[in-house]
């Protein structure tokens, strides 16, 4: 661990909503319920261009970086994810365009594995639902989004596909918190219909998912920064 970083959390009795969202710099409720603070680690010494992206969106302020965005996606006993890029109105990450992580395209970058709680890496096919996405692959491309994983077991459909770089050190009762608000579901209809539309090539079956494991509230990440530098770990010992 290089360096320890904060996510303050909060949570709002509804999802975001653009007519809903207060100001033109972030800010999905006017008054969230606290959550707690997770506190993680990173691997600055194993994917340091990852890391030094992460910190700079971490301690930006509201409506450049990750302060005032959401976690928008819930996947059940595997991970929690948030930082999708877009608008603030929406609870997204609307940052300044980032410069190129070349750390995408190497394979040195993709060795460490989801084994544990609280591991939390650079999603990628995550962030696309497995399958990829246009630029998820792209040392040009945002690739703001993270996940955290819940345990209780390892997730290894994660692994050689999204980037680990740190690991939470406090706060999993938080992660756990997160993770227990209810998500939308469809109805076993809804999903015998999705699996004929994608059996057929109906490229709108996938698009539909997309709303699927979605939170009924808003996790608003409420603040964030660094707290301190830490004594270096060797990699066998960080994931």
């Amino acid at each position: 661990v290089t360096d320890v970083v904060y996510l303050d959390i909060g949570v709002c009795d509804s999802n975001v909503r653009a007519d809903r969202a207060l100001g033109s710099k972030g800010g999905v409720c006017e008054d969230p319920l606290a959550l707690g603070r997770i506190t993680i680690g990173l691997y600055g010494g194993v994917v340091p261009q990852t890391v030094d992206r992460f910190l700079a969106l971490v301690s930006a302020p509201p409506g450049e970086g990750y302060v005032g965005t959401v976690f928008h996606l819930l996947s059940a006993g595997r991970y929690v994810l948030a930082g999708q890029a877009g608008s603030n109105r929406l609870g997204q990450v609307q940052a300044p365009r980032l410069p190129p992580n070349p750390e995408l395209l190497s394979a040195k970058a993709f060795q460490l594995r989801h084994l544990r709680p609280g591991t939390v890496s650079l999603a990628l096919t995550a962030a696309t639902g497995g399958v990829g996405g246009a630029g998820a692959g792209s040392a040009s491309a945002q690739n703001t989004e993270f996940l955290i994983t819940t345990g209780p077991a390892p997730v290894p459909s994660l692994d050689g596909t999204n980037i680990v770089f740190g690991r939470v050190l406090e706060g999993m009762d938080v992660v756990s918190a997160i993770a227990a608000v209810p998500t939308f579901k469809p109805s076993s209809n809804s999903r015998a219909w999705n699996q004929v539309a994608e059996f057929i090539g109906d490229d709108r079956a996938q698009k539909a998912r997309a709303v699927w494991n979605k939170p009924t509230k808003a996790i608003v990440i409420t603040g964030g920064g660094m707290l301190t530098a830490a004594a270096a770990t060797t990699p066998g010992q960080v994931a």
